[in-house]
């Protein structure tokens, strides 16, 4: 019996992070209330999972408030910003899609963009110290150059949403019980796995600005 409890088994180790996955998610969950705060807590929520997948754990709670305190400024205008341009494409959709086929190839164009850059923006307004202009860049950048990385991520990200579509048409039973499932650990648990796949982009960047400085 002691083995199971035991702070080195595998099944105490796993307890302890869906513990965590639960505070956090909740943390998340009410800190996004305001709506406007969603940019300051995916910033925070980032944080505390890209620090847990390089093995640095902290106490939830203090560096969640820290981070989402430090980043509130810059998250929320990425956030703003991030959302405007998103309304306006998709306003553009309902408004041209019927009247000019260059102009929505263009703002075809023009999301995929925006899309590589919504990936990476809260993940990197998390890693790094940066301006809003900088983030959004290096987002792009990132999008881009680390092309096989980001559709993994964007896997992981649309993957419930496009679930929870499909249990509504074929399962609505499972669909309320997916639903309580995403409660408790739906936000932090897809930060979670796809903070693995931001710590291999970001170690990527850190050692080109490296060899860049080097050369320099």
């Amino acid at each position: 019996m002691d083995r199971f409890f035991n702070q080195d088994s595998p099944l105490y180790r796993f307890l302890n992070r869906l513990g965590d996955l639960i505070l956090l998610n909740l943390l998340f969950i009410v800190t996004s209330i305001p709506l406007v705060t969603i940019g300051a807590s995916l910033s925070a929520l980032y944080t505390v999972t890209l620090k847990g997948v390089r093995k640095e754990d902290s106490y939830i709670v203090r560096s969640y408030f820290a981070a989402f305190k430090e980043n509130f400024k810059k998250a929320t205008c990425l956030w703003l910003l991030l959302a405007a341009v998103w309304l306006v494409l998709g306003i553009d959709v309902f408004v041209i899609a019927k009247r000019n086929g260059p102009l929505v190839f263009m703002g075809g164009v023009f999301g995929v963009i925006w899309l590589l850059i919504t990936i990476y923006a809260f993940a990197l307004q998390a890693r790094f110290e940066n301006s809003v202009r900088n983030t959004i860049l290096n987002s792009l950048v990132a999008g881009v150059k680390f092309l096989p990385y980001t559709i993994q991520i964007l896997g992981i990200l649309v993957f419930s949403p496009i679930l929870m579509v499909l249990l509504a048409v074929f399962s609505p039973t499972l669909l309320g019980w997916f639903c309580s499932l995403f409660l408790f650990v739906g936000f932090s648990g897809v930060a979670w796995c796809s903070s693995f796949l931001y710590r291999k982009v970001f170690d990527r960047l850190m050692e080109f600005d490296q060899s860049a400085q080097q050369q320099g």
